[in-house]
């Protein structure tokens, strides 16, 4: 008798053997008798229960919910004679996520209508994961040269720029006789000098950033580091009247570099205080969540804000100020980001002028 077209293969030999050697599985749909069917190597795969019998309803619950909508449309395009090739987050029997390569084809009778799906995925989770990793190093590599050459460009011209006014101000140094003149001059090297200094500091910062990531994480908890924090900003909070609120029951503790953690919070602060609205004491709001496997940390302020339509694209850049103040250097926030990104997080800013800034890291 002949075999149809649609018939279970799965019992052949040398079909299992294949299967197993190359760690795909295999499914298949009737639509004439509205069956699936799914072989001992997928089952294997997504973990499925002996008694497990697969359905045209339950399909989706092995594909991870942001993947539907695209992979009923690989699907209906499948029913009407379009093959498919992909790589798609699959779920598990018991809800475990995997990368796989998955592919279907069409099954056609001697009238050329589609009656049925045939279809192979493999789980290839190592591979992808190796290798949206490298491509998330590759990108925190390109996002960290692009900033350490725009790093280096302000210090050489900062470099340049205080050399030329020192060689300048001691040549004129050499032709004054005048006595007030030359104390002004002297002013000027003195300032020059601090000047000087100050950009050496800046350049020791940022390699410090570098040097400390090969530190390696530790356990570090969020309210021990907080109040080493306050400790060391005791005088600011003091004379600003600054109330800070805190809470980390969502998320106590977190494996991180702790002079990082410290250095984050530290500049998160200190800037809340020092740009805070005249009209009002500053309020500090301190806590961390989770969403999902995702940890984050919040910092809030009800200080000046900032025009983020005007400076959006600016506030992590060096040496950015956007508001008047006898202490700004606009350096932190430089820092802050390249410490957050060197431990591959992210940093977003929600601010509005008068009204306050939030600061949000993903770890």
């Amino acid at each position: 008798m002949k075999k149809s077209a649609l018939e279970d293969p799965f019992s052949d030999f040398y079909y299992k053997e294949l299967a197993q050697l190359t760690a795909a599985g295999s499914w298949k749909v009737d639509f004439l008798a509205k069956k699936s069917y799914l072989d001992e190597e997928g089952r294997r795969i997504l973990k499925v229960p002996e008694n497990f019998r697969p359905s045209l309803n339950d399909g989706l619950r092995f594909y991870a919910p942001e993947e539907h909508e695209r992979v009923f449309e690989l699907y209906n395009q499948c029913a009407t004679g379009t093959p498919f090739s992909t790589t798609v987050k699959m779920l598990s029997y018991d809800q475990k996520l995997f990368w796989a390569r998955a592919t279907g084809n069409p099954i056609f009778n001697e009238k050329k209508e589609v009656i049925g799906i045939r279809g192979v995925f493999q789980d290839m989770n190592a591979e992808k994961v190796k290798q949206l990793d490298l491509q998330n190093s590759l990108s925190l590599v390109e996002s960290q040269n692009k900033r350490l050459i725009n790093f280096a460009h302000i210090v050489s011209h900062n470099l340049r720029s205080h050399a030329s006014n020192l060689q300048l101000t001691l040549e004129l140094l050499k032709s004054i006789e005048d006595e007030k003149e030359e104390a002004e001059l002297m002013q000027s090297i003195y300032d020059i000098s601090k000047g000087l200094n100050a950009t050496i500091s800046h350049l020791s910062e940022v390699a410090s950033v570098q040097n400390k990531a090969t530190d390696g994480r530790k356990t570090v908890r969020f309210e021990e580091i907080l109040q080493e924090v306050l400790h060391s900003l005791n005088r600011k909070i003091i004379k600003s009247e600054a109330q800070i609120y805190y809470d980390f029951s969502e998320l106590e503790e977190i494996a991180y570099v702790p002079a990082y953690m410290e250095s984050i919070l530290l500049n998160l602060i200190t800037n809340a205080i020092k740009y805070k609205h005249p009209d009002r004491v500053p309020s500090i709001n301190i806590f961390t969540y989770t969403e999902g496997e995702d940890r984050f940390l919040k910092v809030q302020d009800n200080g000046l804000g900032i025009d983020l339509e005007k400076y959006g694209d600016r506030i992590f850049n060096m040496y950015q100020t956007f508001h008047d103040h006898e202490e700004a250097v606009g350096v932190g926030l430089f820092i802050t980001k390249n410490q957050i990104e060197i431990l591959k997080g992210t940093i977003m800013v929600e601010s509005e002028p008068q009204k306050g800034s939030t600061f949000t890291i993903k770890f």
